[in-house]
């Protein structure tokens, strides 16, 4: 094994303060795989996303001690799920959600492992607050397993599945999906429509894509889409996902 992978047990982290004690019933969410911080315009992209939006579901969250800073430094409480330590400095990498409003409930499931470097995918689920609202949110941010064969694949949605299927309230499912060919959006659909989750649109649709295929996807049950976009960005090698959203 190349990488570090977490004990069972110490997957979960969480850390920062929520500002909020219910997220309201318009927010803005966003969904943006942050390249492992790589890019040099990471920070000053994620500060400007931090002043409009009200919940982030992020992928490829490398927590280096500056990164932990950059976090914590926005009005969000951070939810984490690590999926396996850098070589270098051991810092923790995998899915985050930042919210204004601390979860009431987090969860996690992960995939089968990848080839080669043998890094497993992490989908974090948690329930949130809403105000004036006896259903909390649903919030399930994921980034599905790529460079394997279908079966893997089919197997990380059904994983990821299983955390919604029996939840009657309203539901947000986003992340980086990896569909990046027809076998795999048609198994997303599937699954999606099985759960009768709507696919927020993006027009213009300036979502990142691989294969000529877009890979980061928001879906949602339960919420209206009031506006919905794609920021250009040179702070990761994913575009950011934003919607507005109301609670029916």
């Amino acid at each position: 094994m190349l990488y570090q992978k977490p004990d069972s047990r110490n997957v979960l982290v969480e850390h920062g303060l929520a500002t909020q004690e219910a997220l309201p019933r318009r927010f803005t969410v966003c969904v943006w795989n942050w390249q492992k911080c790589k890019q040099k315009n990471w920070g000053a992209e994620f500060k400007q996303i931090a002043q409009t939006a009200d919940l982030v579901l992020a992928q490829e969250v490398h927590r280096s001690a500056a990164v932990k800073t950059n976090m914590e430094q926005t009005p969000y409480h951070w939810t984490g799920a690590i999926s396996f330590f850098s070589l270098r400095g051991k810092n923790p990498i995998g899915v985050a959600t930042g919210s204004i409003a601390k979860p009431i409930r987090v969860s996690f499931a992960a995939a089968e492992r990848e080839p080669i470097l043998r890094i497993p995918k992490m989908t974090l689920a948690a329930l949130f607050p809403i105000e004036k609202s006896p259903q909390p949110l649903l919030v399930i941010n994921i980034h599905a397993i790529n460079f394997t064969g279908i079966k893997a694949f089919e197997h990380n949605l059904h994983s990821a599945a299983e955390l919604l299927l029996d939840y009657n309230g309203p539901i947000l499912l986003g992340g980086d999906f990896n569909a990046w060919n027809a076998t795999r959006r048609r198994l997303l659909c599937r699954m999606t429509q099985s759960a009768k989750l709507t696919e927020v649109i993006f027009e213009p649709d300036n979502r990142s894509q691989w294969m000529g295929r877009p890979v980061d996807y928001l879906f949602t049950r339960g919420l209206k889409v009031l506006a919905s976009g794609v920021r250009v960005s040179d702070g990761s090698d994913h575009n950011p996902l934003l919607a507005r959203l109301e609670v029916e």
